[in-house]
């Protein structure tokens, strides 16, 4: 309680600026010092003379310290002492508003546990290093202490440099406010300053109130410490603080507060607390204007919150080496004040190095190289347009940037940026952390600037779960994670590795070339990858992209090759309008994509209300703001399409979604191949599609097709022959308005379709090749059991119309087991002007239903043949030989069993209706056997003895003859005989299994 009363007490006197310095004793020298110091007030200045000289230690104990506004406290100290070492033991603030001064380079310890403050006109003039702290006593490496609480024991004054602080419970705060003018001529009001050497304040909690640190190329240090030891460690900036196994408070930096290390060579600062708050214009900056490499930046906190426009920078504007900055932290929270405003910046590029804010730079903006970022905390906010920032603008190397954390989440049009806008290349961004969110337009990109010639750097990311949502709505660029390069330059590498990868409402990822630089590769490694859905003004759909044209960036084209698209998961769900692209926009090619997919591949659905931007370059427009689902490697210009390569166990296409290879312009169009357990179209489309020259090819290899209102397309719409169609499958089934077909709509002639299945069943299906002009396709189909068409379903080759004309007409070749076209199918081969095609049929049987046909005609020309070829069959080889001697019938027939009155002979089957003549026979059997026929039963005993059985085959050699018995009669013995003489026949009440 007795704490918490001083420290109110304080920041009330704080507050009002009440303090020691109003009263007529401001440096009062007590009288516990072996010799004791003397203070002498020589008009505006306190000369301080005497203490105690211990080798270069000179010690002073004062029981009030503090220097009123315009006055100066001397310290008039031989210039053979090393450290001059001051405490305050009356139990009074500190209050500093004038100036204090030492001769020589001595360093300057002012200890006063009771707090310390530094007014607007403060200001230090010394040549060494200046502590200032609220430290109970300063500790020696002989184990002499020098305290401020205890001042009547006997000190034990030593020669020694100190070695610790000595804190106790709840120690008083600092406050800075000082904003005093440098004592270098030309340079801004600094506040308090020590160039070259070493300003630290060390205490409970520090409060920079607009206040001013500068130690240009030297070293700051602010540690906010509880109960413990901070260790001294001579440097050769002046001392090295260490915080081990120390309580930490609160550092807080408001009202455009500037710490700063910078010079020729940028200085190191130093921060130690519990809670770390930049805010209100703060800054904390250690640059590098010359040939000497700088410190950098080192933050260690519980917390670190930075906000409203504050700061931090390692920058370098000459050939030395940029400072690393490294942020430590259970959580870090950066909070900046405009969404989307350092990114908007960099792509118009207005992005000024001189005029930072809302975030952590390490920059080059000169010859040397940038230092590293390195943001470690358990959990890190970055939102509403707040920055971590490496990136180069002259010819130096960007630094690289590190993120490790288990929660890394970036909101509100925040950015992670490492990039190039000069000569030099940009770092390598690494992000590792459990759980990674990229929304609401925000960004993690290493994108080189238009007029940049260094290289993209790489992106690499490992997580958990990664986590891509949200383009806000008149965003010029969508938010996700980019290595795209809009320049000269060549775009990095983006890797992701993750457990599960989402991605929906606008986000992408991205590492292509809007300019002359080559895209980079895109490597996505995840259990799940699950993307779909566009931003909420239709002018960015989800998804993940290779390109030479930046889908999402109007007017931009690039003529540099893209990279490749390479994706290995368990189970992939594109859905709801959602894209995976490899594309070019014009000369560039476009890479590979390539899916491996263990579980299976999904893609469903479209999106609608797309803007017609978007839709211009989208794969498979519907048309009037509605884009598809899709997998696609395409081309839009002279540079040549990709191939499109996926490997899974099950592949679905369904509710309008697509996977294809495309070319609309004068570039070649790549080849598609799927290997597979099963395919399923659901009105889903696989599609190779070529404007001008020849289209791509499709391969498909599974267990298993199906397709429900499916299609299954090769097409050229210009001059050029289209792509063929190869499918090998165990079972190919259609249903409801499905096709395969290859078509030339231009000069050129239609591609072929090769399939080999062991079932090919249509039912409303349809296999096709068609061209306008050019000849017609050939359809190759083996099957080793049954091809069925039935329902309207067709098997066709077709060369012009009417209005064309039109080339031969494509053959057809089927062989299968059984060949059943029925309910008004056909197998045509037709041509309108030229020849019609050739249809050759190998098969054990064909059944053709009347309203079907099989047909090879034209219209104009000469019809084409059908042949049907049935298995060569030798006559002789299934003859045998009859024996000469032929065998009286007579003899061989029994009078007995005969059919008598009262008995009848039924056989009776499973019921039902008669199966059609004109349709396949049915897999079950025309007539079933319902008899037992193994064994019957011939005879029992009626003697008195126990009853016997037996038995005896059915079908064997019986020699005796058969006599039909017609009564009964019990004989001497009391046995029943059967006898044939009975006058009258009855009905039989036994019907037995065979005459005996």
């Amino acid at each position: 309680m007795i704490s918490r009363r001083l420290y109110s007490i304080f920041i009330t006197c704080t507050l009002l600026g009440v303090s020691a310095a109003s009263g007529n004793a401001q440096i009062v020298p007590d009288a516990t010092l072996p010799v004791n110091s003397v203070v002498t007030l020589n008009g505006n200045t306190f000369a301080i003379g005497s203490g105690t000289t211990v080798g270069g230690n000179l010690f002073h104990s004062f029981s009030e310290f503090s220097v009123p506004n315009q006055m100066s406290a001397f310290f008039n100290n031989a210039l053979t002492i090393n450290n001059i070492i001051t405490r305050v033991t009356g139990g009074q603030i500190s209050n500093i508003e004038g100036n204090i001064r030492a001769n020589g380079t001595a360093n300057l310890f002012l200890l006063n546990p009771n707090g310390i403050i530094f007014g607007s006109g403060a200001q230090l003039n010394i040549g060494g290093s200046f502590i200032g702290t609220t430290a109970n006593s300063l500790k020696f490496a002989d184990g002499g202490e020098f305290s401020a609480i205890s001042p009547q024991a006997s000190p034990l004054l030593t020669l020694n440099v100190p070695i610790g602080l000595q804190f106790g419970v709840n120690p008083a705060p600092i406050v800075n406010r000082s904003v005093a003018n440098s004592l270098v001529t030309g340079t801004p009001r600094v506040g308090l300053e020590t160039p070259g050497k070493t300003l630290a304040l060390v205490g409970g909690d520090l409060l920079l109130e607009g206040g001013n640190l500068s130690a240009l190329q030297g070293q700051i240090e602010l540690g906010s410490v509880g109960t413990g030891i901070v260790s001294l460690t001579p440097t050769a900036t002046g001392f090295g603080l260490g915080y081990q196994g120390i309580q930490n408070g609160t550092i807080k930096l408001t009202g455009g507060a500037a710490v700063n290390a910078s010079g020729l060579g940028g200085g190191t600062i130093r921060l130690r607390g519990g809670q770390v708050t930049l805010a209100e214009g703060a800054k904390l900056v250690a640059e590098t204007f010359g040939d000497i490499n700088g410190g950098g930046i080192d933050i260690q906190a519980n917390q670190f919150n930075l906000q409203g426009g504050a700061f931090v920078s390692t920058a370098t504007f000459g050939a030395g080496e940029g400072g690393n900055l490294t942020v430590r932290a259970e959580t870090v929270e950066l909070i900046g004040t405009t969404p989307l405003q350092t990114s908007q910046q960099l792509l118009t590029g207005t992005f000024n190095p001189l005029n930072l804010s809302n975030g952590l730079f390490s920059l080059s903006a000169g010859s040397g190289r940038g230092g590293d970022l390195i943001i470690d905390a358990k959990r890190l906010v970055v939102q509403n347009g707040a920055n971590l920032f490496t990136s180069t603008f002259v010819s130096g190397i960007a630094g690289n940037l590190t993120v490790i954390s288990d929660s890394a989440e970036f909101t509100n049009g925040s950015l992670l940026f490492t990039g190039t806008a000069g000569t030099g290349n940009a770092g390598t961004a690494n992000i590792s952390a459990k759980h990674l969110r990229v929304l609401d337009g925000s960004a993690i990109s290493t994108t080189p600037g238009g007029t940049s010639t260094g290289r993209g750097g790489n992106l690499n990311i490992t997580a958990d779960v990664v986590e891509l949502r949200g383009t806000p709505a008149g965003a010029v660029i969508p938010g996700g994670l980019f290595t795209t390069t809009l320049g000269t330059s060549d775009a990095g590498d983006l890797s992701v590795t993750t457990g599960q990868l989402l991605i929906s409402k606008g986000a992408q990822i991205s590492a292509s070339s809007a300019g002359s630089g080559r895209g980079g590769n895109l490597t996505v490694t995840a259990d799940v990858v699950d993307l779909g859905g566009n931003s909420p003004d239709g002018r960015f759909l989800s998804g993940l992209f290779t390109s030479s044209s930046l889908l999402t960036v109007s007017g931009q084209q690039g003529t540099a090759p893209s990279g490749n698209l390479s994706i290995t998961t368990r189970r992939l769900i594109v859905r709801d309008g959602g894209q995976i692209s490899a594309a070019t926009g014009s000369d560039g090619a476009a890479g590979n994509l390539r899916v491996n997919a263990s579980e299976s591949v999904e893609v469903r659905g479209f999106a609608t209300n797309i803007d017609p931007s978007v839709e211009q370059v989208s794969f498979g427009v519907i048309g009037d703001g509605i884009v598809p689902s899709a997998i696609d490697a395409n081309s839009r210009g002279g540079g040549k399409a990709g191939d499109l390569t996926i490997d899974t166990g099950r592949l679905t296409i369904r509710d309008g979604a697509e996977i294809g290879v495309r070319s609309i312009s004068s570039g070649s169009a790549g080849n598609l191949q799927v290997t597979a357990d099963s395919i399923l179209l659901e009105q889903g489309t696989i599609s190779a599609l070529k404007i001008v020259g020849t289209g791509g090819n499709i391969e498909l290899n599974a267990q298993n097709l199906q397709l429900n209102n499916g299609i299954i397309n090769a097409s050229v719409l210009g001059n050029g022959t289209g792509g063929d169609i190869s499918i090998t499958t165990s079972a190919l089934i259609f249903g409801g308005n499905s096709n395969v077909s290859v078509s030339s709509l231009g000069t050129g002639n239609a591609g072929n379709i090769s399939m080999s299945a062991d079932r090919v069943a249509l039912n409303q299906g349809a296999i096709t090749a068609t061209s306008f002009l050019g000849k017609g396709g050939n359809i190759t189909v083996q099957v080793t059991e049954d091809l069925v068409l039935r329902n309207r379903s067709e098997i066709s080759t077709r060369a012009g119309i009417e209005d064309t004309g039109g080339g031969d007409g494509g053959n057809i070749t089927l062989t299968t087991g059984v060949l059943a076209v029925l309910e008004n199918s056909n197998i045509n081969a037709n041509a309108f002007q030229g020849k019609g095609g050739n249809i050759q049929i190998y098969t054990q049987g064909v059944f053709v239903s009347p309203d079907s046909a099989i047909t090879a005609s034209s219209e104009q020309g000469i019809n084409g043949v059908v042949r049907i070829n049935s298995p060569d069959i030798d006559p002789s080889s299934a003859i045998v030989e009859l024996p000469t001697d032929v065998t009286d019938a007579s003899n061989q027939i029994t009078t007995g069993c005969a059919a008598d009155r009262g008995n009848k002979f039924v056989i009776t089957g499973q019921g039902g209706l008669p199966s059609n003549p004109t349709q396949l026979l049915q897999n079950q059997a025309a007539w079933q056997d319902w008899r037992f026929l193994d064994h019957v039963e011939t005879g029992v005993s009626m003697s008195s003895s126990a009853p016997q059985t037996r038995t005896e085959e059915v079908f064997g050699d019986r020699k005796t003859s058969l006599v039909e018995a017609t009564s009964w009669q019990v004989n001497q013995s009391g046995e029943v005989e059967l006898v044939a003489h009975l006058p009258n026949a009855q009905g039989s009440w036994y019907r037995p299994a065979r005459c005996s």
